[in-house]
């Protein structure tokens, strides 16, 4: 066992080495607000080039284990600050906040280095994303019917805010936005404002993932065979890119990143004006989520760059 977990270690430093690029700053939300990723939330980085990931071992779905490693700009092996079992990995400042499955999926924060561990609240929580001084995030729980989108100050203690009740999945905050899937609906997408208003439907296709890139909406779209589509914000001007089914998705330099159901689950990319596609990858391996740095991608546990 401790052999394979070197090997692992090894595989990814060699990785990360090999890109030879720095990377600044949490991707989730660029410097005018809006968002370019989809929320996977297993790396981030701050404004130093030091990454902090979760390597992810074993099922995603079932049975996983995801620590918190922070690799420096320049180091070549990574530390283990974190050995709790978590997941939705976000970062503000000096803080990195993430769901503790170690504790029932609770909301914890901890400094850069690992110190100061701390619950901050007792929701069970999923896909944090901080956005300002807030994080936007869906509560946990074991019925997907009972999940909601709540906010949290970090800035005071104040008690959570709900957005809205519709239940929820898949969440992205682009702007003052927040997208999401509506169980209620049968997945299908709506958006509502961080402040709680304008509340509304932006399709009619069932959806299995998305990314949002300033004012479009790529998805898996379950109602054609989960192949891969585009939409406006706004409803308009959707699309198909691909007869390919795709599976996690997102996106960045007008390329569309996305786990290729069609073939292998292998990893592929789509430029989004011109619709050619490209083969990246096949580490034969089912669909994992694409998680954007910049121009860094950090995919089963491995960084390219883009």
């Amino acid at each position: 066992m401790l052999l394979m977990a070197f090997f692992r270690q090894t595989i990814l430093i060699i990785a990360y080495l090999l890109i030879l690029i720095p990377v600044f700053a949490n991707p989730a939300i660029a410097a005018d607000g809006t968002a370019n990723t989809a929320n996977n939330g297993l790396a981030v980085s701050d404004n130093d080039g030091t990454v902090y990931y979760l390597d992810l071992t074993g099922d995603i779905y079932a049975n996983a284990r995801e620590n918190i490693y922070r690799l420096k700009s320049g180091e070549t092996v990574p530390a283990l600050i974190n050995e709790d079992e978590a997941w939705s990995l976000a970062i503000s400042r000096k803080y990195l906040y993430y769901s503790n499955w170690s504790d029932e999926h609770r909301i914890y924060r901890m400094k850069l280095d690992g110190s100061e561990k701390a619950k901050i609240g007792d929701q069970p929580a999923q896909q944090l994303t901080v956005t300002g001084d807030w994080l936007i995030y869906i509560n946990w729980s074991n019925s997907p019917a009972n999940h909601r989108i709540y906010k949290l100050s970090l800035e005071s203690e104040s008690e959570p805010e709900k957005l809205c009740d519709d239940p929820a999945e898949n969440l992205v905050i682009a702007g003052n936005w927040a997208y999401y899937l509506n169980t209620d609906d049968n997945y299908r997408m709506y958006k509502i404002k961080l402040d709680g208003t304008g509340r509304s439907k932006i399709g009619d296709d069932q959806v299995l993932f998305m990314a949002v890139a300033n004012d479009t909406i790529y998805y898996s779209n379950q109602s054609d065979g989960q192949k891969l589509y585009a939409i406006r914000t706004n409803g308009q001007q959707r699309a198909k890119l691909t007869d390919d089914r795709a599976g996690f998705i997102n996106f960045v330099n007008d390329f569309i990143y996305f786990t290729n159901t069609s073939h292998n689950h292998a990893l592929y990319r789509i430029n989004s004006t011109t619709r050619q596609q490209q083969f990246i990858c096949d580490l034969g391996i089912g669909p994992q989520p694409i998680t954007i740095i910049n121009n860094t991608l950090y995919y089963n546990r491995l960084f390219f760059k883009l």
